[in-house]
C-alpha cells in the first residue's frame, strides 16, 4: 500500500515544480487522501486541492478509484484576492483485483501518459475535442 507523502509536478512552464502537501491520508475504504499546493496562495479557500478515493466494488471483485481535482481562479478585486471560478477535473476507473497485476500496471501506466500527452493536454486547454 503506497505511503501517504507531497506529490511533486512541473507547472505549465514545463519548468518550475509545485508541490502539492500531503494534507490527509486516507483512514481506509471510503476516506479520500487529500494534498493541496499550499505555497499557491496564504488563503486555504485559494489553493488547489486534489483528492484520490478508493473502495471495492459492490462483489469485491476490483477497486474503484476516483480522483477529484479543483483548482481555484483567483483575481485581484477591489484589493483583495478572490476566487472567482473553479476549474474542476475528475477521473474514475475500476481496476480488477481478478487479473494479473501487471495488466492493471499496464493500464495506469497507458492511462496515466494519455493524459500528459501534448495532443490531450491542448485538447483539454481550448475545451475542444481534436478534429
Amino acid at each position: 500500500m503506497p505511503q501517504m507523502a507531497n506529490i511533486t509536478v512541473k507547472k505549465a512552464d514545463g519548468t518550475t515544480d509545485i508541490v502539492y502537501s500531503a494534507v490527509a491520508p486516507s483512514s481506509g475504504d471510503k476516506s479520500p487522501a487529500i494534498w493541496c499546493a499550499k505555497a499557491v496562495s496564504t488563503i486555504p479557500k485559494h489553493r488547489p486541492v486534489f483528492s484520490l478515493l478508493t473502495k471495492d466494488n459492490g462483489p469485491r471483485t476490483a477497486r474503484h478509484a476516483s480522483g477529484v481535482f479543483k483548482f481555484p481562479a483567483v483575481s485581484m478585486v477591489g484589493g483583495l484576492e478572490t476566487q472567482v471560478a473553479t476549474v474542476p477535473l475528475s477521473f474514475e476507473g475500476t481496476l480488477p483485483t481478478t487479473i494479473d497485476a501487471a495488466v492493471v500496471k499496464e493500464a495506469v501506466w497507458q492511462f496515466g501518459n494519455l493524459l500528459v500527452a501534448a495532443l490531450t493536454r491542448a485538447q483539454l486547454e481550448e475545451g475542444y475535442a481534436a478534429t
